[in-house]
């Protein structure tokens, strides 16, 4: 992971070395070799993307089509997304393929840029996938 690919307010997973679980946390600010996360400055390797799942889609304001039986469809206000094993493919009305992502700061950082709007996501009762949410 590079720091341009990184914004102020990205989610990840880090491990923190005092315990065995993962937590989800914020950025709050972006070196050269770092990022400043809860209070301490921590090197690019310990970030741990973010897999996007259905729960995060849902507590992020998207809405999933019922009607859609052979893949999971979701929107928001802006555009449409599917997601499946290969992660979250986002398309506009006309079906064409804006870019596909994988991980919940890539759908931060393309929401930011196509809305100039930050994705608004609400942690509180998210079902934790593999990590613990504080």
């Amino acid at each position: 992971m590079k720091p341009p690919e990184l914004r102020i307010g990205n989610f990840f997973e880090i491990q923190l070395s005092y315990e065995d679980v993962t937590r989800i946390r914020t950025i709050t600010e972006i070196g050269k070799r770092q990022v400043h996360i809860d209070g301490r400055w921590l090197n690019l390797d310990r970030l741990i993307p973010v897999n996007i799942t259905e729960d995060i889609l849902l507590h992020a304001g998207f809405t999933q089509f019922n009607w859609v039986k052979d893949s999971s469809v979701f929107q928001c206000s802006f555009f449409k997304c599917t997601l499946d094993s290969n992660g979250v493919n986002l398309f506009c009305d006309n079906l064409k393929n804006l870019k596909p992502i994988h991980y919940l700061h890539e759908l931060q950082n393309l929401h930011f840029d196509l809305t100039g709007e930050e994705l608004n996501i609400n942690f509180d009762n998210l079902k934790p996938v593999k990590a613990e949410v504080i």
